[in-house]
């Protein structure tokens, strides 16, 4: 049996991990690689396997950097099943469709400023790719057994990351033997706004674990929304612009939690608070048809995220209508790490206001727009022009839906017995670097730091 990383080493985008044995070919995700647009695009666009050799794909959960090459995959010749949890096919069929219009949207409106220079760009897939993609998606609920491939067991455990994020356990019968591999995906805090935290799987010989804060400690969970409140205060007092640059899942239902929460209890004014994602939206309006799918938010709330001065944006119209406004506001926009979509316009328009606050809520991946925004660049190029930052930036650290160096190492230690083997994937040099000296100083010994393509037998 065989592991080959193909992706989510090393970096935090573009999770791809091959598992073969000498009867079965399975890819643990396929997401799209973010970052330095030429560089993301030659990753994404260069395959290092045959899609139609594949006999399944076994998918984490929908976030793009792990479900969003999907498409890709269909496109050049994927007919096997894509298995995953019943909320991962319906955020999908969101995501995807929703991706694909932003690559041919923001591949529009680049090739049309760039029209002089000659300079143009290709979207990587498009609405049919998606649709190829979803008519895929095969559903298996949480700890239900399937068989994937010939000779392989799997079952989805609760990852407690996102709604329907999942731990994919594989058993692979090798010969008068049985090998246990458990990927994490997205590893979820001990401690969480909406997720039910993730379970300690039992007899695991091989670990795919997650590190993208493998070296850091987060902030406490209750901090948020006391930070929250006294930004939404202070953009009120200014008559500023709060544009909150957000995940559409998970980031944006939290955001809208704890404005729900400060305005329950008078802790901010009324404020007028623009949802501009169509994705965002239509996720959170799953939320709240589905709250058996997350934990129940405390204090009763009927509605969780619902405001009295909520105002959703549907059309372009309605977004570029924002330029126009006076404040105070807030925008909570799409995509999280600036690559992409609406927020990238409300960037454009207000970069250059000292009235205007960036609040930054998730992780920013390195060459992204928002990681520079994040280092607070004074110059920063949207759609390859390049505008000025006078805007302030603020940061808003202790929402990660991520598990970090504490948890991660409890949950290693959690697993009895101890894993054969433990594999660092989905994090930075650094993080991982801190997370295998940590394991290693409790005396967890064979932790690897995979290469991009490497491969490693299992025994």
């Amino acid at each position: 049996m065989k592991i080959t990383f193909h992706g989510g080493v090393g970096e935090v985008t573009g999770s791809r991990h091959l598992l073969e044995t000498k009867d079965a070919s399975v890819l643990l995700d396929c997401g799209l690689f973010q970052g330095h647009r030429r560089e993301s695009i030659a990753k994404n666009r260069d395959l290092p396997f045959v899609p139609s050799r594949f006999d399944a794909v076994l998918l984490s959960h929908a976030h793009i950097d792990h479900s969003g090459g999907l498409p890709i995959l269909a496109k050049r010749g994927l007919t096997a099943p894509i298995f995953c949890t019943a909320p991962t096919v319906d955020l999908c069929e969101i995501m995807l469709l929703d991706s694909a219009h932003l690559q041919e949207e923001d591949a529009k409106f680049f090739n049309k400023i760039h029209a002089e220079d000659g300079e143009r760009i290709e979207p990587l897939y498009g609405e049919d790719d998606a649709r190829a993609a979803l008519a895929l998606l095969s559903p298996v609920g949480y700890d239900e057994e399937f068989r994937p491939a010939r000779g392989l067991r799997a079952r989805l455990l609760d990852a407690g990351h996102v709604l329907g994020s999942a731990m994919i356990q594989v058993d692979a019968a090798m010969g008068a033997h049985r090998r246990r591999i458990l990927f994490t995906g997205d590893l979820g805090r001990r401690e969480s706004l909406l997720m039910r935290p993730a379970g300690i799987p039992s007899a695991v010989d091989y670990l795919i674990i997650e590190s993208t804060y493998g070296g850091r400690r987060h902030e406490p969970l209750g901090d948020a929304e006391a930070r929250l409140g006294e930004l939404v205060r202070a953009t009120v007092e200014e008559n500023g612009r709060l544009l909150i640059p957000s995940f559409a899942l998970e980031r944006t239902q939290e955001i809208l939690f704890l404005l729900r929460r400060l305005r329950r209890r008078n802790a901010i004014p009324m404020v007028p608070v623009f949802l501009d994602s169509p994705m965002a939206t239509q996720i959170t309006e799953i939320f709240t048809r589905r709250p058996e799918w997350f934990r129940a938010p405390i204090d009763g709330d009927p509605d969780p995220f619902g405001l009295e001065d909520l105002k959703i944006l549907r059309t372009p119209d309605q977004s570029k209508s924002l330029n126009e406004r006076n404040g105070p506001f807030i925008v909570i926009s799409a995509s999280g790490m600036c690559e992409g979509g609406r927020i990238l316009h409300h960037l454009r328009n207000n970069l250059d206001r000292d009235d205007t606050t960036i609040l930054i809520v998730g992780y920013q991946a390195e060459g992204t727009l928002g990681r520079r925004l994040f280092e607070r660049a004074k110059k920063v190029k949207i759609f390859g022009l390049e505008h000025s930052v006078w805007a302030r930036v603020e940061t808003l650290q202790s929402l990660s839906a991520h598990a970090d160096g504490d948890d991660l190492a409890w949950f290693v230690k959690s697993l009895n017995p101890r894993p054969r083997r433990i594999f660092l994937v989905h994090g930075g040099t650094e993080n991982r670097e801190a997370l295998a000296a940590r394991l290693k100083a409790d005396g967890i010994e064979r932790v690897s730091s995979p290469g991009l393509s490497e491969s490693f037998m299992l025994d």
